[in-house]
């Protein structure tokens, strides 16, 4: 479901009957949309629901309204740095950052917990993976009596 004046958009991924409302929500950040849909149909044949952003403005405003359960960041945006984008995440919010130049990512991982590179070109199933190792992690784990 698109907003209105902008081009985040909203999807579900619903295919096994069992609602969405349990199901994680990734924020997509890419502006090449030959990258971001197919990434965008793969996270939600994965059970993930997810939300997208072409520009770093966008992204900041879908942080706000839907507040992720992770983000999947390309840095190098034609409108706005995702360098930006990861550093407004919470911090306890996992984030998988996309890029083909490994030395931009290095001081995001370092300053900010719970942000990992995926390097282009990628492997979906890894990056899924990925994301749901980080999104485990990031759970509150129960208390040992």
């Amino acid at each position: 479901m698109p907003i209105a004046d902008s081009n985040i958009s909203l999807r579900r991924a619903d295919k096994t009957g069992m609602g969405t409302d349990s199901l994680p929500l990734v924020l997509v950040v890419e502006d090449d949309q030959g990258v971001r849909r197919p990434l965008e149909k793969f996270l939600e044949m994965n059970q993930f629901k997810t939300v997208s952003a072409e520009t770093a403005d966008e992204a900041m405003d879908a942080i706000r309204q839907h507040r992720p359960n992770a983000a999947i960041v390309d840095l190098r945006l034609a409108k706005g740095s995702g360098r930006d984008v990861v550093i407004a995440m919470p911090p306890g919010t996992p984030v998988i950052i996309f890029s083909g130049v490994p030395a931009e990512s290095a001081e995001l991982e370092r300053l900010r917990p719970r942000t990992r590179l995926v390097q282009k070109p990628y492997s979906l199933v890894m990056l899924v993976e990925s994301l749901r190792e980080m999104l485990k992690a990031s759970q509150p784990q129960p208390a040992e009596h």
